[in-house]
């Protein structure tokens, strides 16, 4: 979770001047380096229309959220610091996913009309800084030039598909710093794991929803929510459609019944989630922010209902290097997870 209120004030100012690079994707399909080349898989084929009288493919079916978390957090993907290889290969798993799961490319719009999995932006240069003990980015300077960075978007269409439902979850953290290694496994590959999670269950059921339902996969959210930001600025589905955006930010840790919530009021995604909470016999409270958000914010600074769920206690080693899969507890996560699908059914089925 991003931290700081002066680069977040920051990256509103510039987030208007935000030029999308030519597409991160592209970039990777002409790189020759060995090390990127199983990139070229970001620019997928248009999957077939799924047939809900058959069978996804099993593998995909069958992974679970903490599977997720134990891919996303290891050491191949050092940190997943928005911009770096290890950000590009966690793209690269998040793309394996959704077309193992059949989903639609929701990015951005390539050669020949196809549409591509990634959104691309790119971001400005950051300087790490510890405070309180935890590590977070400030700003570093804007006349650098910048890094390309990508979203990840795909989704179930809907009957109606003006409309939609977003779960989504920044997939990037802080990367390696001074020799250690930020894992990042509840910050924030729990969220990732849990709208995963959610999706398979929604496709093993295999009802058609009402509405879309998508799955975000921001980038840069430790940089001052600049993947949301972005998208918000560049659309690839339509804004005026969107009832509710669903965000999970580091739901794996603390008393196992016990989440919180940000958002800027009573909307039609958090009374989804209060709802879901008491199915479940959990609690959640509305948390202060006390200089922290997620990306939520700027969705609801767009008058667009979003919530972001979390665990009651989420600051504790949160960005540290003691964020790793072990610390994560699989029971939290699966009642996130029926949390969240409770939330998403309610609305776009």
């Amino acid at each position: 979770m991003s931290t700081r209120r002066g680069f977040i004030k920051c990256m509103v100012g510039l987030g208007a001047s935000l030029l999308p690079c030519n597409g991160w994707s592209d970039l990777l399909m002409h790189n020759s380096q060995p090390a990127q080349a199983s990139f070229k898989n970001l620019v997928p084929k248009k999957p077939p229309a799924l047939n809900f009288n058959q069978d996804i493919t099993t593998t995909y079916l069958k992974r679970t959220a903490m599977d997720d978390i134990l891919a996303l957090s290891q050491q191949e993907f050092e940190g997943r610091r928005a911009g770096s290889l290890g950000e590009e290969k966690a793209a690269a798993y998040l793309v394996d996913q959704m077309r193992g799961l059949g989903l639609d490319p929701l990015g951005d719009t390539i050669e020949n009309q196809q549409r591509n999995y990634s959104h691309a932006f790119t971001i400005y240069p950051v300087l790490e800084e510890f405070s309180y003990g935890r590590l977070t980015f400030l700003q570093g300077d804007p006349s650098s030039l910048r890094t390309p960075s990508a979203n990840m978007i795909g989704g179930l269409l809907g009957t109606n598909t003006d409309e939609s439902v977003i779960l989504s979850a920044h997939y990037d953290h802080l990367g390696i710093f001074q020799g250690k290694l930020y894992s990042g496994a509840n910050d924030n590959a729990s969220g990732v794991g849990c709208i995963l999670d959610v999706m398979r269950r929604l496709l093993r059921e295999g009802l058609k929803p009402k509405r879309n339902v998508v799955l975000a996969f921001w980038s840069a959210e430790e940089m001052g929510f600049v993947g949301s930001h972005s998208f918000l600025k560049d659309p690839t589905i339509m804004l005026s459609g969107i009832q509710a955006v669903f965000n999970v930010d580091t739901v794996g840790n603390g008393p196992v019944g016990e989440f919180a919530f940000w958002a800027n009021n009573n909307n039609r995604a958090v009374q989804a989630v209060q709802a879901a909470v008491s199915r479940n016999k959990a609690k959640i409270m509305l948390a202060p922010n006390n200089g922290h958000n997620s990306d939520q914010l700027y969705f609801n600074l767009e008058h667009i209902p979003a919530v972001t769920l979390m665990s009651r206690d989420w600051l504790y080693k949160n960005h540290t290097p003691e964020d790793v899969p072990s610390f994560v507890e699989p029971q939290k996560i699966a009642l996130a997870c029926d949390i969240l699908y409770g939330a998403v059914h309610e609305l776009a089925f």
